[in-house]
């Protein structure tokens, strides 16, 4: 069976429609024998009263320590994409004081449109050089044109993740992270799981997305939170 070590997308209170604290998504990894996790809170434009202002982002690597009752913990953001040009919602200097950026369309952010206007979306964000894995980018609202973007995340190094929790509660998800799993597999383009927890419980809960890349023979190698060691790697290269 593949496995994962550290769960790269995870939300706390911060990102307000979260219930757990960082502390207690801490606590949770260590329980589930992970050896780290990303704290990627959502970014403000996801709308008032639904996260935290940018200074909380600025001020994550200052005031949470690299290592937590044993867990790494690498300090990101979700950040949202706010139109069909691909534009993010945080400023350079904020993503520039973090160890990673997820950047994902949201239905209540960017309005689907057409696998044209999709497609000019994550053009724009694979050249975005902040921006380190490309998310939940399975959800079936947002269809692109998928053989020829993926080999254009590979083009400038995007990492692609496979949301688990998007399986039972995104638009064809399970069908289309599939489909895009295959195409990783077939142009050697990385990819992370992750659980996208918004509640402590569910850290580190990525079964369905392994339980999937290995029904099509994923390589564990592509797979870069299969270790710290590959993760830093990966965000580093």
């Amino acid at each position: 069976m593949l496995e994962a070590k550290i769960d790269t997308h995870t939300h706390t209170i911060a990102s307000v429609h979260a219930y757990s604290t960082l502390l207690e998504n801490v606590h949770a990894a260590k329980m589930k024998g992970l050896t780290g996790l990303a704290v990627t809170d959502h970014a403000p434009g996801l709308g008032v009263g639904t996260t935290f202002h940018s200074s909380y982002f600025g001020n994550l690597r200052k005031a949470v320590p690299d290592v937590v009752d044993g867990i790494h913990v690498l300090k990101g953001v979700e950040a949202n994409i706010i139109d069909h040009e691909g534009n993010l919602d945080l400023p350079t200097s904020i993503f520039q004081k973090l160890d990673l950026v997820i950047a994902s369309c949201h239905e209540t952010v960017v309005k689907p449109a057409t696998i044209i206007e999709h497609d000019r979306i994550w053009e724009s964000i694979a050249r975005n050089p902040w921006v380190t894995i490309i998310g939940h980018c399975g959800n079936g609202h947002y269809p692109f044109s998928y053989e020829k973007i993926i080999k254009r995340f590979k083009e400038y190094e995007k990492i692609i993740e496979i949301n688990a929790s998007s399986f039972p509660y995104r638009k064809d998800a399970k069908q289309n992270c599939r489909t895009i799993a295959l195409l990783c597999k077939k142009y050697e383009v990385p990819v992370t799981v992750s659980s996208d927890a918004h509640f402590a419980t569910e850290i580190g809960n990525f079964t369905a997305a392994l339980e999937m890349l290995y029904a099509i023979d994923f390589p564990q190698r592509l797979i870069v939170n299969r270790s710290l060691e590959s993760l830093k790697a990966a965000l580093t290269h």
